[in-house]
């Protein structure tokens, strides 16, 4: 798929969402006293990243397989390049947070690195913190990334069954997870996960797809229309104090599913900086790591002798382009690297299969 510079928008926009939610959330736990109805606001509306990145996979992961004939050798490859793109940096900053906790406890709040819970993270399986009990992996944001990983599993199943009409396929599956999930309101972490309506976002983005490839536009007018009603109930519905609703793939995710239309279907594409783009590419490496860049900035900034509104506007002065800063440096120095690696052990496995097969 041509790359396309309003995805890449998309995608550090929802990054960047994210990293003021937990910046947001960091000036209210060390100044509890300051703004507090404004910072859990930021930190409430952030969240709203997530559910932009699964649109945006959605939509991509069905760009990827398009024209892709069914059967095993698609499905390897798709799990392949998935697992090339996704597992280096996340095991990697798993294993760094597992190290932190153990060689310098002071630097965490959660503290949980049992080997079958670190493995289950690792593994992307949904999984209980036994620290807090709340439902996510080592490193916290890798929820998400199970989610992720669920979906790529789906459409190289999908792929290995033959099934031709994937979007088909991945419609009747999700929505009938969902309800299910809707119907039973299992218990189990697992089942309870894949079976929440936030799996519609994909489908959201699947959607679109199909709906691009197959000439779909709209124009100026009809794009602002869609973004301003996404904008709208992203503002305008919240989530409740626990952080999280069963109809958010509905709510939030049909509001994500309009900005992402408005930016993405019109008939022609805006020129952005390529500086914005650049912040795209890397927002992988940005939302891994930006809680680490967070947490030394904090320790820097807060021990600092000044007055507590100053010390806010030092930490966002400081810990937004050091993030955006040391994720460059990851997408360039590490992801790049280890995918080209990646591809090229896949394309040599792949064709070193073919040879057996044809011999």
């Amino acid at each position: 798929m041509k790359k396309l510079d309003s995805i890449q928008i998309l995608r550090a926009v929802a990054a960047l969402l994210v990293v003021f939610c937990h910046g947001a959330a960091e000036i209210g736990t060390n100044s509890p006293a300051l703004w507090p109805s404004v910072w859990h606001t930021i930190n409430n509306k952030g969240l709203f990243g997530v559910d932009i990145f699964f649109v945006v996979s959605g939509f991509v992961m069905m760009h990827i397989i398009s024209g892709q004939p069914p059967g095993g050798a698609s499905a390897a490859r798709f799990i392949g390049e998935r697992a090339v793109r996704v597992v280096p940096l996340y095991w990697l900053t798993t294993l760094l947070s597992v190290a932190i906790g153990v060689l310098a406890p002071a630097l965490k709040h959660k503290h949980a690195f049992s080997a079958p819970y670190v493995l289950r993270s690792l593994l992307f399986t949904p999984s209980i913190n036994p620290a807090t009990g709340a439902p996510e992996p080592v490193l916290g944001l890798g929820w998400t990334l199970n989610y992720e990983m669920f979906f790529y599993a789906i459409i190289a199943l999908i792929l290995l069954l033959g099934v031709r009409r994937v979007f088909t396929a991945l419609l009747v599956v999700f929505v009938s997870l969902v309800v299910f999930g809707a119907w039973f309101q299992p218990d189990d972490i697992i089942v309870k996960s894949w079976t929440h309506s936030i799996i519609l976002e994909f489908l959201y983005g699947a959607l679109l797809a199909q709906l691009r490839l197959s000439g779909w536009r709209i124009g100026a007018l009809a794009q602002c229309v869609f973004v301003s009603a996404g904008m709208g109930g992203w503002l305008l519905l919240d989530l409740p104090a626990a952080g999280h609703f069963d109809l958010r793939g509905i709510v939030w995710g049909l509001s994500a599913a309009a900005i992402f239309c408005g930016f993405v279907m019109g008939r022609s594409q805006i020129a952005w900086p390529k500086g914005f783009t650049l912040i795209g590419d890397a927002s992988y490496s940005l939302y891994l790591t930006h809680l680490f860049v967070m947490r030394i900035c904090s320790m820097l900034v807060y021990h600092l002798p000044v007055g507590a509104v100053l010390q806010a506007v030092l930490f966002l002065l400081v810990f937004p382009p050091a993030a955006m800063a040391l994720s460059v440096i990851s997408y360039r120095k590490f992801e790049l690297p280890t995918m080209k690696l990646g591809r090229q052990l896949i394309d040599a496995r792949l064709n070193r299969r073919r040879l057996i097969e044809t011999a």
